[in-house]
């Protein structure tokens, strides 16, 4: 259980980082790259959320969108 914390930590970078990158290529043609990232992210919440419920996130909307 020792990777567990360094697990979680990186499933939250992971959507941290993926929510960024999406919000940079919205304001681009690249939408359904901008939807994978979403998704990505939201998915790496979940991951995480599920392996620690007692420090769930809330889930913060979309920012990505036109």
């Amino acid at each position: 259980m020792d990777g567990a914390p360094s697990d979680l930590r990186t499933l939250r970078y992971v959507a941290e980082i993926t929510r960024k990158l999406a919000k940079m290529l919205s304001r681009t043609r690249y939408q359904m790259l901008v939807y994978l990232l979403e998704m990505t992210a939201v998915e790496a919440e979940s991951l995480a959320g599920e392996q620690d419920p007692k420090r769930t996130r809330p889930v913060k909307p979309s920012q990505a969108s036109r």
